[in-house]
């Protein structure tokens, strides 16, 4: 690695000076010798009968490496690693997707059909998303290496500096390794979750993914689970609330009727005005009599003419009286009664519907909070590794290498537009 270094700091040196060089091209000629560079100076001092710039050059190809060269010494040295000196790495996929109990009768159909394209599929895909998110927290990093061990399991060994975990490693260094070691990936058209875990030998790969099926079922479970009880806690609350309403209409109720001394104002107005009518037909039946007497007798003064006329005077002064008793204020007054005794009688039918649609809401909540909401449904179980990955070699060698290339293009492409110049 060292030598390795020290050729990729003599490219950049020559690569440096090179640059240089082509600037100080377009610079006065009175400037030219004190702007050089001090090797480029020592390249002519040591050339003297030789042109300037080609004694430079020859001079840099002496003391610096081809571009060539340390790209394939580069290249030497990560085939080295990645193919050589690097850690076996062994890696374990479980697939699973996330069920309600039954699909809501209100879905509807697509192409997709009810079941993939319906709400199932739709929470499988959230609930992916967030478990991805999850799974690799900084809470569940702690309580899986809790139980992983991963000084142990993920120690340092051989040549391979850079797989492992070291003891000294601070939190956030942790986090980053853990993160390397788990992939969760949610498929947009089918909602199923795969989750890649990654392990420097098999045991260790396979109980990591068992480790976190049981994380993200419990996730699932117990996030939906409390927010069921934090509803049945609200439902309670309300239940509560609904009952000591329905409590005060009623004490109010009561203590209007007893108040007013009757039990139902609106059926005492009734007889009220039932008695009103009943004396009203009687008036009727003397007013008839009245005038059935007045024919028959020429003097209207006569004692049975005057006897059914007092009458009918009495009736109608009484019925006067029981009108005016049944709605003036300072009697019976029922139309307010009425009106006081109907608005407390509608508070108490709401505070009772009040009470029983919030009793409903909390039996529910109660049944929801006792039962499983969601399923992780197995597709692929974790299976124990028999043979090493080598995705992370091949990918990890043709990463470097794209690097590589493009350095050369961006530094060839500089050095054109300085010669240029």
């Amino acid at each position: 690695m060292s030598s390795l270094f020290s050729t990729a700091s003599q490219a950049l040196t020559y690569t440096r000076e090179r640059i240089k060089y082509s600037i100080q091209r377009v610079l006065p000629p009175g400037s030219e010798r004190q702007s050089l560079p001090r090797s480029i100076q020592e390249a002519s001092t040591l050339s003297p009968g030789v042109n300037g710039s080609a004694g430079l050059l020859n001079h840099q190809r002496l003391k610096s490496p081809s571009p060539l060269m340390v790209a394939l010494a580069i290249s030497l040295v990560a085939g080295l690693y990645f193919f050589a000196v690097g850690r076996n790495r062994y890696q374990v996929t479980s697939s699973f997707i996330v069920r309600l109990p039954q699909v809501p009768p209100s879905s509807s159909a697509s192409l997709l059909g009810a079941t993939l394209a319906g709400p199932t599929m739709l929470g499988s895909l959230e609930d992916g998303r967030f478990l991805s998110v999850y799974l690799t927290s900084p809470e569940v990093m702690k309580r899986v290496f809790l139980r992983l061990n991963p000084y142990a399991s993920y120690k340092k060994e051989g040549l391979d500096l850079y797989a492992g975990l070291s003891r000294n490693a601070n939190f956030d260094e942790k986090l980053a390794f853990f993160r390397r070691q788990v992939s969760v990936v949610p498929q947009d058209l089918t909602g199923v979750i795969n989750m890649t875990t990654t392990g420097l030998d098999p045991q260790t790969g396979y109980r990591l993914n068992r480790m976190l099926l049981q994380e993200a079922e419990y996730f699932l479970n117990q996030s939906n689970q409390s927010i069921s009880e934090n509803q049945q806690t609200f439902a309670d609350q309300e239940v509560v609330s609904a009952r000591k309403r329905l409590d005060e209409a009623n004490a109010r109720l009561n203590q209007f009727k007893n108040s007013s001394g009757q039990i139902n104002v609106a059926q005492q107005a009734a007889s009220s005005a039932n008695y009103i009518a009943q004396l009203e037909s009687q008036l009727v039946s003397l007013k008839v009599q009245e005038a059935s007497l007045k024919r028959q007798f020429k003097d209207h003064s006569s004692p049975e003419v005057a006897y059914v006329t007092d009458q009918v005077s009495e009736m109608e002064k009484q019925i006067a009286q029981e009108r005016a008793s049944l709605v003036s204020s300072g009697g019976q007054n029922s139309n307010q009664r009425i009106a006081t005794e109907k608005s407390f009688e509608n508070e108490v039918a709401f505070a009772t519907t009040n009470l029983n649609t919030v009793m409903s809401f909390a039996n529910d909540r109660r049944r929801e909070s006792e039962q499983q909401i969601k399923f992780l449904v197995l597709l692929s179980d974790a299976e124990l590794p028999a043979m090493q990955s080598y995705d992370w070699r091949f990918k990890g060698f043709l990463a470097l290498i794209g690097i590589l290339l493009v350095t050369w293009g961006g530094t060839s492409f500089a050095l054109g537009i300085a010669n240029r110049k």
